[in-house]
């Protein structure tokens, strides 16, 4: 008994120390599990809470489909659903203008509900092949819930490489 007495008089400080690093320890491995392993088996993780509020099936998605195809400019539409996020892939004739193509897929907003549109974020495609007379385009643009209610495009502008800037 003595010995143990001796052995904590004079290493006190050090099993202090010991104690509140295993402590530590302890608590960051529960942070580790809890957050960074986590339960779910979900890729989303929760992200798609309430998403069974809010369907989106294929007779909707086919519906909306078949409303941009009557326009005689669209030649195909495709859409999927993954998560949160509708894609809409729209090609158009080869003699569309990019500013026809963008009223085109602005006016299909209209035919999503206010319920579709309050909870997916929309992503666009839409792509026009090249022609002798009109320039193809190909450009992204995206919807979200937070948004402005319009829809964004990304810049295409084409930079070309400029002759004075190579010659310094």
């Amino acid at each position: 008994m003595k010995k143990l007495k001796k052995i904590w008089q004079e290493n006190s400080v050090l099993f202090v120390l010991l104690f509140i690093l295993i402590a530590c320890l302890i608590a960051i491995s529960i942070v580790v599990v809890t957050y960074f392993v986590g339960d779910s088996s979900s890729k989303y993780g929760d992200r798609l809470d309430g998403i069974e509020n809010y369907p989106f099936d294929e007779d909707m998605q086919n519906e909306i489909i078949s409303q941009i195809k009557e326009n005689e400019i669209v030649e195909d539409v495709t859409m999927r659903v993954s998560g949160k996020v509708i894609y809409i892939t729209i090609s158009f004739a080869p003699a569309t203008t990019l500013v026809e193509a963008q009223s085109v897929a602005l006016a299909s907003l209209d035919y999503f509900s206010e319920e579709t549109l309050s909870f997916y974020d929309l992503e666009y495609m839409i792509q026009a092949d090249d022609t002798e007379d009109a320039e193809g385009f190909q450009i992204i643009g995206a919807k979200n819930v937070s948004g402005t209610g319009g829809i964004v495009w990304n810049n295409n502008t084409e930079f070309g490489d400029d002759d004075e800037t190579q010659e310094e």
